[in-house]
């Protein structure tokens, strides 16, 4: 029953093919969509009373067929899916009218098309138990968000989809050559299976190691983070709040199946070093952006740290909850920006205002609060249950972390909030105001389910926030502009995507030669 998740997405994704090519009314291609995108709503919530659920396709048993199911963890990731791809596909009906003239070959039912795609792709990833089963979801979902992104009208999505899939292309090379040598070594695909038949040898360290390499280029974590920034910020804004919310999740899911089934505790030091790393230089970036979409594509760098933070703590819930969170709020501030730059038609944070508006702005504000962590709102949640298992050094960090977001946002609502030309209220469509304003209130209402308690550190670190933003306001330091190391051209391009994949190159073989090395390290330094 729970396969019709997966199914009747894909189902639609094809008969939406079908219109594209048959040429009827758009109005076939817009109820093909809707319905595909609400189709596994109605299974979840039936389903929902049996949780946990484990079935196995086709009545085989878990040695031959393909296991899947709900539980405590992917419901979280399951329920931000069926949440948030419904309300973009209705943000997406008016959307994409505006640009239809201008994305050349690329038609509205296409976009429609690969939206649906990239939901069952998604959908499929985080219900199955089966290492390849995964990696096949997880490629058709990252091939339809690489050509989402390509689809875009936007100057320069050429160069950030080529570049996506370049480094997709390396990721899943090597992913795939974890996934081989974990069936060599154990027998089996179905995680059950593997964690049963593991022995924790060095082969099986170094499999875990390359899979998890390959997972944090997907994710777009810092220091394999390259591909993030153009493709989020380049994309449609529908796509944009797909790619933030949503596709990024997904390796972010099989780093949490690795947890979950294998023992990944000789990885903790290294990933909470590359989560700290993530996170603070992805707020260092946002900082110092123009762009309205990029700032955002940075903080999703930087926040994907912070659920990565929670995995190198071991913390399988922790993760899920703050993905959860961040699919909410940050899927909503794209949407909002979207909003603003149709109307604007710019991305400039200097000519983008939200004063036409009062419930855009009250949306802003309360989705930079829930991406601060501030309670009690939704990122208040997953931030909490990750402080509970740091300590020391690593507490204050993270309060640094929420202090910096806080600061990023401050200047994304100061920006805002400034009198701009065009800030007419009939500008912006009311349909869109409405879908961000639900998604945050979404953030209060699933925080104060989760996490009905009010932190008076919230405040402080708001107002060290507000304080640290009107010093580098008043100094001109905000006017930094960040440095290009290469041309927008395609002898740039390739050089960039030789520059990232030493990088990949380097990190991969920095965590082999820990994990062959550990003993003698920890020799010379007792």
């Amino acid at each position: 029953m729970i396969s019709l998740i997966v199914a009747l997405p894909m189902l639609f994704a094809f008969l939406s093919s079908i219109t594209v090519y048959l040429d009827h009314d758009r109005i076939y291609n817009e109820v093909i969509l809707l319905a595909g995108v609400l189709s596994p709503i109605p299974i979840f919530l039936y389903n929902l009373d049996n949780i946990p659920i484990n079935s196995v396709l086709g009545g085989w048993t878990r040695i031959s067929g393909i296991e899947i199911g709900i539980n405590g963890v992917n419901i979280f990731f399951l329920l931000a899916t069926l949440i948030i791809f419904p309300l973009v596909a209705f943000y997406s009906l008016r959307h994409f009218d505006k640009f239809d003239e201008k994305s050349g070959d690329v038609s509205k039912g296409s976009k429609f098309c690969l939206i649906l795609l990239l939901y069952g792709g998604i959908l499929g990833s985080f219900i199955t138990r089966d290492l390849f089963n995964f990696t096949v979801y997880m490629e058709i979902a990252s091939l339809a968000a690489i050509i989402l992104v390509g689809s875009s009208s936007t100057t320069g999505s050429k160069f950030a989809s080529f570049r996506y899939l370049m480094l997709y292309l390396l990721s899943s090379f090597f992913f795939i050559f974890s996934v081989g040598i974990i069936y060599v070594k154990t027998g089996y695909l179905n995680f059950h299976l593997i964690q049963q038949n593991l022995v924790m040898d060095t082969e099986i360290k170094v499999a875990i190691s390359v899979a998890f390499t390959a997972l944090i280029m997907k994710a777009g974590i810092f220091p394999l983070h390259f591909w993030l920034p153009e493709a989020h910020s380049k994309a449609d804004t529908p796509v944009s709040a797909l790619l933030s919310g949503i596709t990024v999740k997904v390796p972010v899911f099989g780093m949490i199946l690795f947890l979950m089934y294998t023992p990944i505790d000789f990885l903790t030091v290294p990933l909470m070093v590359v989560s700290f790393s993530s996170i603070f230089f992805g707020i260092f970036m946002a900082i110092f952006q123009t762009n309205a979409k990029k700032l955002l594509a940075y903080h999703t760098v930087s926040q994907m740290g912070i659920v990565l933070l929670a995995i190198s703590v071991l913390d399988t819930y922790a993760a899920a909850h703050y993905a959860f969170a961040h699919a909410l709020f940050k899927s909503g501030l794209f949407l909002g920006i979207g909003a603003l730059a149709s109307s604007h038609e710019t991305k400039n944070l200097k000519s983008l205002s939200f004063r036409g508006s009062k419930l855009l702005m009250l949306s802003f504000m309360i989705l930079s609060l829930a991406i601060g962590g501030v309670s009690p709102l939704i990122g208040a949640f997953g931030k909490h249950e990750i402080l509970t298992e740091l300590s020391g050094i690593t507490t204050y960090l993270l309060y640094a972390a929420s202090i910096g977001t806080l600061l990023s946002f401050t200047k994304l609502n100061y920006e805002l909030s400034s009198p701009k030309k065009g800030d007419h209220e009939e500008r912006h469509e009311f349909l869109e105001k409405v879908i961000v304003f639900l998604l945050a209130s979404s953030t209060i209402g699933f925080g104060i389910h989760y996490y009905p308690k009010l932190n008076w550190m919230d405040l402080v670190f708001l107002g060290i926030a507000v304080g640290l933003f009107s010093v580098l306001k008043f100094s001109n330091l905000l006017e930094w502009n960040v440095p290009r190391f290469y041309e927008k051209d395609l002898k740039g391009l390739g050089k960039q995507i030789n520059f990232y994949t030493t990088v990949f190159v380097i990190l991969n073989s920095l965590l082999l030669f820990l994990i062959l090395f550990r003993d003698a390290l920890e020799g010379l330094l007792l």
